[in-house]
């Protein structure tokens, strides 16, 4: 047999794992098939055992496949309404009621709306509750049809594309079938761009002919409008400011999915994408930098900002061009020197690097930390230096492990404190200071903050399949309070960020879940977990609810304010931020949120 050998380009650190990856493949030495032609048949090999394994994993996820034949219902009923709103603009009733049943009767899809608020660039309308309402007559089908143009041309001209519909609850009946959908809208008006975001529930009824469903109930439960400024606030300058550069461009105008078909698994290529960002003022010019880890087999990025605005990719010369997998950074002062250190978790262990002041780092130290994901910093212990809080969390998307149970799992891998003792120096405190109580979920995310206002650092942690915790700090030493204080949160944790956000003096806290419009449909039928206990299934639900936002009482607990203020429909959310974005005095937030699709855009 002979051994063919593919190593990666060196870069700084010569102890990491990036200096030792090579590619290993056994062909016949001799015979007919030669080397590359075996390499290659080997490739298609394991490529076809992975596409077995992954459709053998994806089968029952076609809907209707399994007992939940509601999930088809949800389907055919969702593209119906969908099909119907297509219809929108009312160029043509008669093609709206040949969707209406011939008893058609329906609220108007644009109800009154309440007067103006006006919330620096934003205007903000909304419907009474329907309870609020006064019960006016229903509209019969030509009635609704017309309805339906003027609420077309309410939300903006255009043509505006037709609304979006998630649908979100649905349930059989003898007659049909009755849903309740997340209808979304947005055009642009002389007023300014326009949104409108809608709850509506409706019943279909199934014709004798067999023939597609028919609307025979509608009711407008929500609708919020939100009118802001004629240009966009944000535009996307990432060409202009991370440069146009053939090599940057060629890393980062492709998806994780392209680079995990051309890299070998061996390098960890994770398909989700966790790789964080870090910002902070590298080279001490007075602007901040941004780091950027990268997947397993590419080279992390350091793009050092230029007073124009512009950047230029430094992480070669910076000695921070790793090609481990990297799952999270921070830039901090981890030496007192006053300049911005690097702390880069790398799959299953932490580097510590120092800067030498002029943006040239020096790896100073490796500890264990197995599976971690994310990175927090602050000083806790009051003694005037930067300690780390490593989140450690076990991927059931990649086979490592399952949570047990799903919705409240505690088998995961334990999250670490290294108290700072100077000189890169750090140990492992976390059971000393108390943080191994309820330490093996799978936890995403946390954030330090003082919100007991006693003058020291209390750290929230956002755990996935399950409970959060909130542990309090009492003189360098924790207890987890999370369920006393109301913030277990049992959800998908996923983000968390505190502000102060009706500004009475306390920190607020908003953490980042899941909101799942399959999983809220599954979870609430009368055939979901059949013989199983409440609480379970409550839980279960509580999973796909969305997000959470507890406005802290100043007493030590927290109100759950999230459907009062609005706040749980964040989609997929992942690291929420509190930040003021109009500049008015009030904390907005920022909501990223988005799941792999792949080549389906309809799978969730």
């Amino acid at each position: 047999m002979a051994v063919v050998e593919s190593s990666v380009p060196r870069c700084a650190g010569a102890s990491l794992r990036a200096r030792l990856a090579v590619l290993v493949v056994c062909v016949p030495a001799s015979g007919a098939l030669g080397q590359e032609e075996g390499a290659a048949r080997l490739r298609g090999r394991l490529a076809a055992e992975r596409e077995a394994a992954l459709a053998e994993r994806l089968g029952f996820l076609d809907v209707g496949t399994d007992e939940h034949a509601g999930e088809a219902l949800a389907a055919r009923v969702g593209e119906r309404l969908s099909a119907l709103l297509a219809l929108w603009r009312g160029d043509d009733p008669v093609a709206v009621e040949r969707f209406l049943a011939a008893d058609f009767e329906g609220d108007a899809p644009l109800p009154d709306l309440t007067p103006a608020r006006v919330r620096g660039a934003f205007r903000l309308r909304a419907a009474p509750a329907r309870s609020e309402r006064p019960d006016g007559p229903p509209l019969g089908s030509a009635e609704w049809a017309a309805a339906l143009g003027a609420w077309a041309r309410r939300v903006g001209a255009g043509p505006p594309a037709p609304p979006k519909v998630k649908v979100i609850a649905v349930e059989a009946d003898e007659a049909g079938a009755r849903i309740t959908a997340r209808v979304s809208a947005h055009g642009t008006t002389p007023a300014g761009r326009r949104q409108h975001d809608a709850v509506w529930v409706c019943e279909w009824t199934a014709p004798p002919d067999g023939g597609e469903p028919l609307l025979r109930r509608l009711r407008v439960e929500t609708l919020d409008e939100v009118t802001g400024p004629p240009t966009v606030l944000f535009a996307d300058h990432a060409r202009s400011a991370l440069g146009t550069a053939p090599a940057v461009d060629a890393r980062l105008g492709r998806g994780v999915e392209a680079w995990g078909s051309r890299l070998d698994a061996f390098l960890e290529v994770s398909a989700l994408g966790h790789q964080g960002v870090a910002v902070g003022d590298v080279d001490g010019d007075g602007l901040e930098d941004v780091y950027l880890p990268q997947p397993g087999g590419l080279p992390n990025l350091l793009f050092l900002r230029r007073p124009d605005g512009s950047t230029v990719e430094g992480g070669r010369a910076a000695g921070v061009d790793f090609l481990d997998l990297s799952t999270s950074a921070l830039l901090v002062d981890l030496d007192g020197d006053t300049d911005a250190d690097l702390a880069l978790a790398m799959g299953d262990r932490l580097v510590l690097l120092a800067n030498d002041g002029e943006g040239v780092f020096t790896p100073r130290a490796v500890h264990d930390a197995p599976f971690a994901m994310s990175l927090a910093a602050a000083d806790p212990d009051g003694d005037g230096d930067l300690d780390l809080y490593v989140c450690c969390y076990v991927s059931p998307y990649a086979d490592e492990t399952a949570p047990v149970p799903y919705h409240d799992a505690n088998n995961g891998e334990a999250n670490l404190l290294l108290e700072n003792e100077g000189g890169f120096a750090f140990r492992d405190a976390t059971a000393e200071r108390g943080l191994d109580a309820n330490n093996t979920r799978f936890s995403f995310a946390a954030a330090w903050e003082d919100y007991d206002g006693d003058g020291d650092c209390d750290l929230y942690v956002a755990n996935d399949f399950g409970r959060n915790n909130l542990y309090r700090n009492e003189g360098g030493r924790f207890t987890d309070v999370a369920a006393s204080a109301g913030v277990e949160d049992l959800s998908a944790g996923m983000g968390v960020t505190w502000a102060d956000f009706d500004r009475d003096g306390h920190m607020d806290l908003y953490v980042s879940n899941m909101y799942s419009s399959a999983g809220r449909r599954v979870a609430y039928q009368r055939q979901f977990r059949p013989g199983g206990d409440e609480q379970t299934r409550a839980g279960l639900r509580r999973h796909a609810r969305g997000n959470s936002l507890f406005r802290n009482r100043g007493d030590g607990t927290f109100e759950d304010v999230t459907l009062a203020a609005g706040a749980e429909m964040g989609r997929w959310a992942w690291g929420a931020l509190f930040v003021d974005l109009d500049n008015d005095g009030w904390q907005d937030l920022f909501v990223p949120n988005g799941f792999v699709t792949n080549h389906r855009s309809d799978d969730l």
